[in-house]
């Protein structure tokens, strides 16, 4: 059976042994009550205190709920002028079956302000509240035993691709409608993974990409990398000659302008790349031709009139592969966080120095407004290493003590570049 952490999170009124004590035992037992845990399903768990915290050890409220048997450790946190006051923090190691997005973190009175993604939404449950019904069954993969991948788009499109390139031939692939979607196809278990778009080297970052990995409680498990090969699609028997408009997204015409330019056809802003092929392979449209994959004209049985016809020779757009489960280390990992800190002067700068001082190099750093907190920000972070690794391990717990909140999104094998971005 798989051993899975839940994380809670409260705040004492006092540095006294009968608040500390009291605050532990309700949220172990918020914890207990959220999740329907049974103690003796317990692998351990690990407390953290801050430092104004002295007067007793919140394991000991552990012990007096009857958790006899559970090992208990607790340690105190680094002193930090900007992180949370009288704070006591719960790892729990449990053994169970229940998918991860199942699990309710907890986090109580002034710690909620640790997890805003979660928005305050927890309620504990009345000790009368009757067993959850079992989850229906969920499709993980298909009768072969391949992985299924959710993607945002329609068959042929530039994800699909991407899943192509990282899994080979041998994977399923869902088709959804909206980023949203590929998270709810994972939590719902239509699909394993779901391959999420995060970045491209011409647009920048996807915003609504980085908000739902904040939201979610899915895990980055890899990372896809794929060259953007924009084709110029057309139905059989079409030539350069016979084009006048030329229909894509509004993104895949902005990266052909040059090409589109030059040539003196009008483009047409369509809702998806693919889309536009399947809806040119349906319509057939005289003097019409449209910019998508390869993939797509194979998909739609249109002619490749020229491929690589995009402005930029190095357009490529970085993806994130999203699932349930930690991969085991790759030879070359990153890890991915995102933080917010206290509003208070040097804070970003003494959060950062956790991670300079032990030599870690970041890949990207990028802010993004906090919900509900005008001219608050949260930070997104990718990194070198494994949160396994010994250096980026300290780091982290470092940041803990430095941040309001501290979330990793994942560690994960770094990706292979890709060379033609063409299946």
């Amino acid at each position: 059976m798989p051993t899975r952490g839940l994380r809670g999170a409260t705040t004492v009124t006092e540095n006294t042994a009968p608040a500390i004590l009291s605050a532990t035992q309700e949220l172990l037992r918020a914890l207990a009550a959220a999740n329907n845990i049974d103690p003796a399903d317990l692998a351990s768990a690990i407390f953290t205190v801050t430092p104004d915290l002295d007067a007793a050890f919140p394991a000991r409220a552990a012990r007096e709920m009857g958790w006899h048997h559970v090992p208990l450790l607790t340690a105190v946190e680094i002193e930090s002028n900007e992180g949370l006051p009288r704070t006591v923090r719960v790892l729990l190691h449990w053994n169970t079956d229940r998918p991860t997005y199942d699990m309710r973190h907890v986090y109580l009175r002034d710690a909620v302000r640790l997890r805003p993604d979660l928005q305050g939404e927890f309620v504990p449950l009345p000790a009368s509240e009757p067993d959850p019904l079992p989850a229906p069954p969920r499709r993980t993969a298909d009768a072969e035993g391949f992985q299924v991948v959710a993607f945002q788009g329609e068959p042929g499109a530039f994800s699909q691709e991407a899943i192509y390139q990282h899994f080979g031939p041998h994977v399923s692939t869902v088709p959804v409608a909206s980023f949203q979607d590929i998270f709810q196809a994972i939590e719902e278990g239509r699909a394993s993974m779901g391959l999420l778009p995060v970045e491209n080297s011409q647009a920048g970052s996807i915003n609504q990409a980085y908000d739902l990995l904040l939201d979610h409680d899915l895990r980055v498990v890899g990372e896809v990398k794929l060259r953007v090969r924009h084709c110029l699609l057309a139905p059989s028997g079409t030539t350069a000659a016979d084009i006048r408009r030329v229909y894509s997204h509004p993104q895949a015409l902005a990266q052909c302008e040059r090409y589109l330019r030059n040539h003196g056809w009008e483009p047409v802003p369509a809702y998806d790349t693919a889309g536009s092929a399947r809806q040119l392979s349906e319509t057939r449209e005289p003097g019409t031709a449209a910019i998508a994959s390869a993939l797509a004209g194979q998909t739609y049985g249109l002619d490749v009139l020229e491929a690589g016809i995009e402005d930029s020779p190095d357009n490529t757009t970085r993806f994130f592969l999203l699932g349930r489960e930690e991969p085991s280390p790759g030879k070359q990992n990153k890890t991915s966080i995102v933080f917010a800190t206290m509003h208070t002067p040097g804070a970003l700068y003494n959060a950062m120095g956790e991670l300079a001082s032990r030599g870690i190099n970041l890949t990207k750093i990028e802010s993004r407004p906090r919900r509900n907190r005008p001219w608050h920000y949260v930070f997104y972070v990718d990194l070198e290493g494994h949160w396994q690794d010994a250096a980026v391990n300290r780091a982290l717990l470092g940041l803990l003590t430095r941040t309001a909140f501290l979330k990793l999104l994942g560690s994960y094998p770094a990706a292979v570049e890709s060379t033609n971005g063409s299946k």
